[in-house]
């Protein structure tokens, strides 16, 4: 992916099999969330995983479990698309990760042409550098309500390309009671403060993918995860036979 447009529909990939990816991007999405903070993902199944999805040209993101060398150095030489950062709070947060994923002037990130987002050594250092740094995008995720509350001035850290609200977490975190009214209350303030101050937002969609993009105004969507969608699929296969063996008289 390069330019400044996000691609708009993705998925988690949680299992550990890069089949996921392979049938995801046969499904249609624009995007897969490779999940290396809740997915028991290896490295070399990550690796192999944005290698398949760079061939399906599918853009290959991964969820990070933290910003220290190794979380972020790994994906980013293996070539992912862009990471997203879970748990980011406030704007000092925000220039953590940027110095940990970003080369200088804004970064610390660690260079080393030698793997897949070199071209194994053919890229030029001067281009390296460059896209790491330009096409390679940082989401961060706010999942607080100091995070909500901040989300304009976290988004507008100079090096972060879009923030991505975390609705099970900001539950959690807030200890907000299902369909809780304050906390659609926060999650809307902080869509129209993104809005306002032109910072990029995703969110989670279970079913209202039209609504969030077309009237809440939202850039990009995760769908749904490959074990739900398999957890889902296999179920209505399963309810079907029963009800048509059911109606049958069987």
């Amino acid at each position: 992916m390069t330019g400044d447009e996000l691609p708009r529909l993705g998925a988690w990939v949680k299992l550990p099999t890069p089949e996921s990816v392979e049938l995801l991007a046969l499904a249609g999405f624009d995007f897969v969330v490779i999940d290396a903070e809740h997915g028991a993902i290896d490295l070399r199944t990550m690796s192999t995983m944005i290698a398949l999805a760079r061939g399906y040209d599918i853009a290959p993101y991964v969820r990070v479990p933290g910003t220290a060398p190794r979380d972020v150095q790994i994906p980013l030489d293996a070539g992912a698309a862009g990471l997203l950062v879970p748990q980011i709070n406030s704007v000092a947060q925000a220039q953590d990760a940027v110095r940990a994923v970003r080369f200088p002037p804004l970064g610390m990130r660690g260079a080393s042409t030698s793997g897949r987002a070199g071209q194994w050594g053919r890229a030029p250092l001067s281009e390296y550098l460059r896209s790491g740094n330009d096409n390679v995008r940082l989401i961060v995720q706010a999942e607080s309500v100091t995070a909500l509350a901040s989300i304009a001035e976290i988004g507008a850290v100079a090096g972060i390309d879009a923030a991505f609200i975390g609705p099970m977490d900001l539950a959690v975190s807030g200890r907000f009671q299902e369909g809780s009214t304050e906390m659609a209350d926060l999650i809307t303030a902080a869509e129209q403060n993104c809005a306002d101050h032109c910072v990029p937002v995703g969110t989670v969609a279970a079913g209202n993918a039209a609504e969030l993009l077309e009237r809440r105004g939202y850039d990009f969507l995760v769908l749904g995860a490959d074990t739900t969608i398999l957890r889902q699929g296999a179920h209505a296969l399963v309810q079907a036979a029963r009800t048509a063996t059911l109606g049958a008289g069987r």
